[in-house]
């Protein structure tokens, strides 16, 4: 417990002292006053005796409430408050999940984002973003560490991924349509000749998802890119100027790709050069020595602490209220 005005206790108990010297010397100065005769008859019948009695038990009542009164008053007026600290540990590093969604890309990113999913339930602090491109890129989650909505969206896009993977197995509804669309939306233009899996642009365009790329130079920024590498048309960014602009910033890519990757020694050559990796289908555990990988780059943690100040004058409120009414009452049968 702490006191936020202290200075209440040590000017409050000397003018406690003080008044109670004063009352004492106001009893002790009526000790000397007249006298009445002959009331031997009188205080020895039981009225008398009852009514010094009752006196007594009055005057002290009367000089305990007001000293209760008044010592509750300064610890109001001190304010008695508690402080709590809590430190919550954040990892200082932002991750961005940049999804191909070509049509040959739905079985990778289903099996990514299923493992990212438990991934994502352990997080503390970081911020984790998604991003799906084909012909052009599109933010599903910008960075954020509400990890409801990121889950959320995970099972969006999982279910969509089920949903393409069976295109060819019967008629799609228009419930099921909608589902899917959640991560074609945006990715595609009905511009002639605009291409397909323009993997240079769609990483690209995720590096600039991450805030404060020149001022905060000490975050850790990682990138999961989940393509084929088969690229259809002339992007703006070929993968290697990509990696080279995230090797500027210092960002690491790591990539999922299936088991037949379209250049993967350029592919496997534009992740190593940021400091990440390439993992394929062809390794049954791809997506967990992904996540290993990627767990490894949590290099940065901050610790917060919050300081939480309450006051609770309650107890001291009542015994003050207490202290005020059996005064007033005391004082007034004292007056019969």
């Amino acid at each position: 417990m702490e006191l936020k005005n202290p200075i209440a206790i040590y000017t409050g108990i000397p003018i406690i002292v003080i008044l109670a010297l004063l009352g004492f010397g106001f009893i002790k100065s009526k000790k000397n006053g007249k006298k009445v005769a002959n009331t031997e008859f009188v205080e020895q019948t039981s009225y008398f005796r009852r009514k010094v009695l009752e006196f007594r038990v009055c005057k002290v009542l009367l000089i305990a409430a007001l000293v209760v009164g008044l010592t509750s008053l300064m610890g109001l007026l001190a304010r008695p408050s508690r402080v709590y600290k809590h430190t919550t540990e954040i990892h200082n590093r932002d991750i961005m999940l940049c999804l191909d969604t070509s049509g040959s890309m739905f079985e990778v990113d289903l099996q990514v984002v299923t493992k990212l999913k438990e991934f994502v339930k352990n997080l503390k602090g970081e911020r984790f973003g998604i991003t799906v491109f084909n012909c052009q890129t599109a933010t599903l989650v910008p960075l954020t560490t509400d990890y409801d909505y990121i889950l959320d969206s995970l099972d969006q896009i999982a279910e969509a991924c089920k949903i393409a993977l069976g295109l060819d197995t019967g008629y799609l509804n228009s419930e099921a349509l909608m589902k899917y669309q959640y991560i074609i939306d945006g990715t595609l233009t009905d511009s002639y000749g605009s291409g397909s899996s323009l993997i240079g642009d769609g990483l690209a365009s995720t590096i600039f998802q991450f805030p404060d790329l020149e001022t905060d130079k000490d975050r850790t920024r990682v990138i999961i890119l989940s393509t084929d590498n088969e690229l259809y048309g002339d992007p703006f960014a070929t993968l290697g100027e990509a990696a080279d602009l995230c090797m500027a910033y210092d960002i690491k890519v790591f990539g999922a790709a299936p088991e037949y990757v379209v250049d993967y020694e350029d592919y496997k050559a534009a992740c190593e050069k940021t400091g990440g990796a390439l993992y394929t289908m062809t390794s049954p555990t791809m997506v967990d020595d992904l996540v290993t990988s990627l767990e490894k780059t949590d290099t940065s943690v901050l610790y917060k602490t919050d300081v939480t100040v309450t006051e609770f004058p309650e107890k001291l409120v009542i015994l003050f209220a207490i202290a005020m009414c059996t005064y007033f009452i005391v004082s007034r049968r004292l007056r019969v």
